[in-house]
């Protein structure tokens, strides 16, 4: 019998098989595993994004595709790093898993990797502060946090600015350098320091899931500026680069083309349920212990469908940014060779201490073509983008991640064959988060960094999804135990976004993948004691 059945092969899939394998284990991986039929990536030269710019006459297949599905028609939504070469993440989602959502982004992968294949691989680990009222602590995920730092490879600083925010004790690599903007905005900061802090600002080398030297294998980062386009030198962490390395195992089997739709319980193993893309065939599959990692809402709605339907939580960080013009670099001179993810990762204390830490990023823009902002532009188009053009070289984003909680206006459900989700928030989170977003960018005006207009997305934009099968202390139904597992069953762990009981002002990738190291860590000494 296969000793573990892991379901998916994003994150942290790939994450928890990684230990299962190494302990000698049978493991078996079963996903839709879709993959880029329009192979975009292929074309795409391995040059800086100036010079393909200047001189590749292919350019518009891959920046706005060959349908033209990279122009955003309407307003602006979730997934502007979806570019057209990463737009098959998407694929398929609504004829697999439909989903009505009211005033919510719900967005689902089945594609080979998941949404990591093309997330802007930001890697701030939790502190205990982000986790209170969880059952597990920073010093149970710790020894994962490392294992994971050294098998994917985060660069940045041990800062002792930002230890409060972020510890001092994971193995990192040198930091990415950063761009001109960045690193202006970080020369103002250092000269107002004692100001800035006094206000419960603080800001430092971001935490990347990105190699700046050989690592396995991969990259180093070649600061081409195309980290949204394309993955020439492996720099950025993407799952397939974990599975790439199980499947050399002999133990380790990886089935794609398969969607596993519910799961049956027993003493002594469990089986699972699937379909067949390529033929419609249902198909079983059987093994000791399940892994459930297929994201959020996927995972709900397996357990759904097993255990019967339910109103479960769900929660999502809301999600807005700021297109900012950094006046004070006006006329200077800016350095071509820079990457697209973030450059500076800022912790804002609110005024009122009862209000939650507050994390903004600020990225470079160029790369992401600036015609996307000629819509939120007030001026007629002719002499906005003569304004564009002039402006593009001093254009930052910054983006906020609220933090969310469960509320009784966050559920999701099954509808019939569908999931459903109603998302509310309510007017005192609203305002809120107001309150401390407008905190925040007093701080960066005077860095010398004006925000144009604030660009709210909608709720779910984040593609941040958690807490819909909480870790809990207690024992109750649609809940699961510090250990991963599904309470009402023996057989079945879930280790994806769905354990989080709610998600703090951080990316969560990085600790997505932690938590699921030491979900698969566990169960590996689980077998090795029977």
């Amino acid at each position: 019998m296969i000793d573990v059945i892991i379901v998916g092969s994003g994150a942290s899939a790939v994450n928890a098989a990684w230990p299962l394998v190494k302990a000698g284990l049978r493991v078996v991986m079963l996903d839709a595993g879709i993959q880029d039929r329009r192979d975009y990536a292929a074309e795409i030269p391995s040059l800086p994004f100036s010079e393909i710019r200047r001189t590749d006459e292919n350019q518009h297949d891959y920046f706005l595709g060959r349908d033209f599905e990279g122009i955003p028609f309407g307003p602006v939504r979730v997934g502007a790093q979806l570019t057209p070469p990463r737009q098959y993440l998407t694929h398929e989602a609504d004829n697999l898993l439909p989903v009505v959502a009211k005033q919510f982004e719900a967005l689902r992968s089945f594609a080979r990797g998941g949404f990591a294949s093309g997330w802007g691989a930001s890697a701030p680990p939790f502190t205990d502060d982000d986790m209170r009222g969880w059952p597990i602590t920073r010093d149970d995920l710790q020894p994962s946090y490392a294992n994971v730092a050294e098998r994917i490879g985060i660069c940045g600083e041990n800062d002792p600015e930002l230890r409060e925010f972020l510890g001092d004790d994971l193995p990192l690599l040198p930091p990415a350098k950063m761009d001109s903007n960045a690193a202006h905005l970080m020369s103002s900061y250092r000269a107002r320091k004692h100001a800035l802090n006094h206000r419960g600002f603080h800001a430092g080398a971001a935490r990347l899931a990105c190699v700046t030297k050989r690592h396995r294998g991969r990259g180093p980062l070649a600061y081409h500026d195309m980290e949204f386009w394309a993955d020439k030198d492996e720099a950025i962490y993407r799952p397939v680069y974990t599975l790439r390395e199980l499947v050399k195992h002999s133990n380790f089997e990886y089935v794609p083309h398969v969607v596993v739709e519910s799961f049956a319980d027993s003493d002594t193993h469990a089986t699972l349920s699937a379909k067949r893309l390529q033929t419609g065939t249902r198909e079983s599959f059987t093994a000791t212990k399940v892994i459930l990692s297929t994201g959020t809402i996927c995972t709900a709605d397996i357990v759904l469908r097993s255990l019967g339907n339910a109103r479960l939580p769900i929660v999502s960080n809301p999600y807005v940014y700021y297109p900012c013009f950094v006046w004070s670099m006006l006329g200077r001179k800016v350095r071509d060779r820079r990457h697209s993810l973030t450059q500076l990762a800022i912790y804002h204390r609110p005024h009122d201490p009862a209000e939650p830490l507050l994390q903004a990023q600020v990225y470079g823009y160029r790369s992401l073509l600036t015609y996307k902002l000629l819509k939120e532009s007030p001026l007629p188009h002719r002499e906005s983008i003569k304004l564009l053009q002039l402006m593009q070289n001093y254009f930052v984003i910054v983006g906020l991640h609220h933090q969310d909680l469960p509320t009784k206006s966050k559920i999701i459900t099954r509808d019939g064959d569908r999931i459903s989700v109603s998302y509310q928030l309510s007017t005192s989170e609203k305002a809120m988060q107001a309150r401390n977003e407008a905190e925040l960018m007093r701080n960066f005006s005077s860095l010398g960094c004006r925000a144009i207009k604030r660009i709210d997305p909608g709720a779910g934009a984040s593609i941040h999804y958690g807490g819909t099968l909480p870790m809990t202390h207690d024992n109750r139904p649609f809940t699961t135990a510090p250990n991963g597992r599904l309470r009402g069953t023996r057989n079945i762990h879930i280790a994806d976004g769905s354990v989080f009981p709610h998600l703090p002002s951080k990316g969560l990738t990085f600790t997505l993948m932690a938590n699921a190291d030491r979900i698969g860590s566990a169960m590996a000494d689980e077998f090795k004691k029977t």
